[in-house]
């Protein structure tokens, strides 16, 4: 049997995408948002597909440019779980040659999924693999695996969608459906999660440090494994984080409303958070495994994550008239040195909610509260962690339940995440035994394992010794009221471990991106991020060589590195047209003195003679009168503008 990959890319693209309506709408004829563009790059591989159907046009949808980062990062395969009513996605995969169906040749060495209508299997070889002659693709001999799976009606978050995709994973699967059995991630593989609305683009910087920001984030969770479970810094889950902050001429942090109006990213209120991050870094590397590491080359050392609160709700007011609070566990500030800064050592609060950079590492341990750090929902997720979330059937989201409750008990152990409710049902205490086996390197029957070798459940180096951590703990204090002993009669494991000396520990740590990498790594899930990432991808792309941006555009596109402004094939300008910072689709006509300013224009639009558009995004096939006057709107697909039309207000709609 082939051996499973170690990490699976895991793309999450099943949302309606509320937020950039009017360009998307409800299922079953909405456009999926994963399939809007976001520049014009390699769109080559997709032409064809293009339609009036709204659901491309003016460049590379944001699913393709995940699958080419995927692939050029090195991953063997991809799942991308859609909504059960998306009839958009495979079709626009197959049709247009992106991907091929998988070949008999390959059949065997994927895992199966216990049929179903609802599962397309694929195979993806790189933008342009359609056109390749087959002699192309056998000398080729890279491809990557591409599984698109329907989720059911019942999954309503992330951590529903985790669940049913790793369904087949678990250790137990006596109280599930009778079709549990399917495997649609492969059982011993580590989950790279990301969003279908992933903007990734930060190759297209000249210079290579965190380029790849895949690998990097991979490299990093495998750097807090290495260390070993003696150091209880084996890494559940690596998030990856975006420095949004930006400063005036004086160093003074800009707020949000001051970056909006300088054409920064900005963020909703609802979106900021306090994110602590201590001094700790993952332990070095023994000499035995230095050649398993990467080069730091990429970025700074990714941090262990001791708080993450959204900013409402820590400055929520309960109407007492208190001033906002913002607590940290003892615990958490003891612990914050890690390696570093000794077991006693009190962590020093620095830089308050500062704007600072992270926290260095010396003998001084430290804890650094940022708010200008943005979670883009991308995760590396050990194997383990499935099992803590079928242990948890009742939390719907990783981001708001499941992060959460692994950064609190991470100094707790595994046993105090799995939690005293989960305890109470053998199935659930069954899957704690394994993970703990696992994590002490004892196989099923008791064995131990090399010390060396990478345990396949955990993703982390096992230490070899046969304790199986399944002896008779004494709770603690703070826990009394969760002691589940006396449901657990006849159990091996009885009770809850001695949370302080548990030798289970884990760790839940962050890379945290540069602003340069940053800017090309965002979230395209709102109307003004999709017109922020689409004029940073427009603008790096001009910035490069011109050997090299003229290769990722199709034949024929106009390049003004003058006005920052790409134009693909097919546009008919009239005379004196002004395009800055824009993006514009092929088949699009614009009529005389026409001015255009930081927007995305897909394909078939027609503009009128002496219409000015500002900070818009007009959809597919869409019609704009003469004489018009838009400013921060959107036009959907197939919409008509009236001649002499005046937005009022900021964010108008216009739709069919």
């Amino acid at each position: 049997m082939p051996r499973d990959p170690e990490y699976v890319a895991l793309i999450l693209a099943a949302t309606q995408g509320a937020r950039l309506f009017p360009l998307t709408s409800e299922y079953p004829d909405g456009a999926p948002k994963h399939l809007l563009p976001i520049s014009p790059l390699n769109p080559s591989a997709g032409e064809d597909a293009g339609g009036s159907d709204g659901t491309r046009g003016g460049g590379a949808p944001l699913l393709l440019r995940l699958l080419v980062r995927t692939y050029e990062s090195g991953f063997d395969m991809a799942v991308v779980a859609v909504h059960k009513e998306d009839t958009s996605t495979v079709p626009f995969l197959t049709a247009s040659g992106l991907c091929t169906p998988l070949g008999k040749e390959h059949a065997s060495s994927v895992p199966t999924t216990g049929g179903g209508d609802g599962v397309a299997d694929l195979e993806y070889r790189g933008v342009g693999s359609a056109s390749s002659t087959k002699t192309d693709k056998a000398q080729s001999g890279r491809w990557m695996h591409v599984r698109v799976v329907h989720l059911p009606e019942d999954c309503n978050g992330s951590a529903d969608a985790l669940r049913f995709l790793s369904q087949g994973n678990t250790s137990i699967d006596s109280d599930e459906p009778p079709d549990s059995n399917c495997c649609y991630i492969p059982r011993t593989s580590h989950a790279v999660v990301m969003p279908g609305d992933l903007i990734l683009e930060g190759a297209l910087l000249s210079t290579t440090g965190g380029s790849d920001v895949l690998s990097l984030l991979v490299q990093a969770h495998r750097r807090w494994n290495a260390g070993g479970p003696s150091s209880s810094t084996a890494a559940a889950c690596t998030m990856l984080l975006t420095d949004v902050g930006a400063e005036d001429k004086e160093g003074v942090p800009l707020k949000e409303s001051s970056k909006a109006k300088m054409g920064l990213l900005s963020r909703e209120e609802e979106d900021m958070e306090y994110i602590g991050l201590s001094s700790e870094v993952p332990p070095p590397l023994s000499a035995s495994l230095a050649s398993l590491s990467y080069s730091d080359e990429g970025g700074e050392p990714s941090r262990r994550v001791v708080l993450k609160r959204s900013k409402l709700e820590v400055e929520e007011d309960e109407g007492t008239g208190s001033t906002p609070k913002l607590s940290v566990a003892k615990r958490r500030l003891h612990s914050a040195g890690g390696n570093r800064g000794g077991r006693n050592g009190l962590a020093n609060t620095m830089g308050g909610l500062s704007m600072a950079a992270t926290a260095t590492t010396d003998r001084s341990p430290t804890l650094s509260l940022r708010t200008d750090l943005s979670d883009v929902h991308v995760y590396v997720i050990s194997n383990w962690v499935f099992e803590l979330i079928h242990a948890r059937p009742s939390m719907q989201s990783f981001q708001n339940e499941v992060l959460p409750l692994l950064i609190s008990r991470q100094y707790r152990g595994v046993e105090a995440a799995f939690g005293p409710t989960a305890w109470k049902e053998e199935a659930n205490r069954e899957r704690l035994r394994k993970v703990l086996r696992e994590m002490d390197g004892v196989s099923e029957e008791g064995r131990g394992v090399n010390c060396n070798s990478v345990s396949t459940l955990l993703g982390m180096y096992a230490s070899g010794k046969t304790s199986g951590g399944l002896g008779r703990f004494v709770p603690d204090e703070e826990d009394e009221n969760e002691n589940p002993a006396e449901d657990m009669t006849g159990s091996s494991l009885l009770s809850p471990p001695s949370f302080p000396t548990s030798k289970h520990g884990y760790a839940v740590s962050a890379q945290v991106l540069s602003r340069e990498v940053s800017a090309l790594t965002l979230r395209a899930c709102t109307l003004p991020s999709l017109l922020y990432g689409c004029g940073e991808v427009t603008s790096r792309t001009l910035k490069l060589d011109p050997a090299v941006s003229s290769s990722l555009v199709p034949t024929g596109a106009k390049l003004s590195t003058k006005f920052n402004s790409i134009l693909l094939p097919g546009c008919s300008l009239g005379e004196k047209v002004q395009t800055k910072a824009c993006s514009i689709g092929k088949n699009v006509t614009i009529g005389d003195r026409a001015k255009l300013n930081n927007c995305v224009v897909m394909n078939g639009v027609t503009i009128g003679s002496n219409t000015v558009l500002q900070n818009s995004v007009v959809g597919v096939g869409a019609e704009i009168g003469e004489n018009c006057n838009l400013k921060d709107c959107q036009v959907g697909p197939g919409a008509t503008v009236p001649a002499t039309t005046r937005t009022t207000e900021k964010g108008e709609t216009f739709e069919v």
